[in-house]
């Protein structure tokens, strides 16, 4: 696990202000978590071209699948980017679930997933991603 000490950059990325609201509530509690950002999917690119990028962003999927080619577009921008991907949604759909980690994401989870399978969830992106970081540079 991370040490201590090392905060894990996070943005919020969901379409509806009160989800976005609630992870904030639920995540704020964690000493090593920074937020960086509590965006849509709009705002998130502005906030993921930064000089320092998240470490990890938690993407809410809303289920509609007319969203679902920009949601992929916004999974690889932040790859890409080096962020890794959470994907939450309200409800399984196979096909939003198959596309979203073809394009990159490393989970998808349920939005009712429990705080701290969150929480470890998250660190372990977070980890993993700067393993992948260091290998790279």
């Amino acid at each position: 696990m991370l040490g201590l000490m090392e905060q894990i950059r996070l943005i919020i990325i969901d379409q509806h202000k009160g989800v976005r609201n609630a992870l904030r509530v639920r995540l704020r509690s964690a000493p090593n978590l920074v937020i960086v950002g509590s965006v849509d999917a709009d705002e998130a690119t502005r906030l993921t071209q930064s000089d320092l990028p998240p470490d990890v962003a938690l993407l809410g999927l809303s289920g509609r699948n007319d969203d679902l080619g920009y949601m992929v577009a916004l999974v690889k921008r932040l790859v890409a980017g080096g962020t890794a991907v959470l994907a939450l949604s309200s409800y399984i759909d196979d096909m939003a679930r198959e596309l979203v980690l073809q394009a990159g994401a490393s989970d998808y989870r349920l939005k009712n997933i429990n705080t701290p399978e969150l929480l470890a969830e998250i660190e372990l992106l977070a980890e993993d991603h700067r393993k992948h970081h260091i290998d790279d540079l």
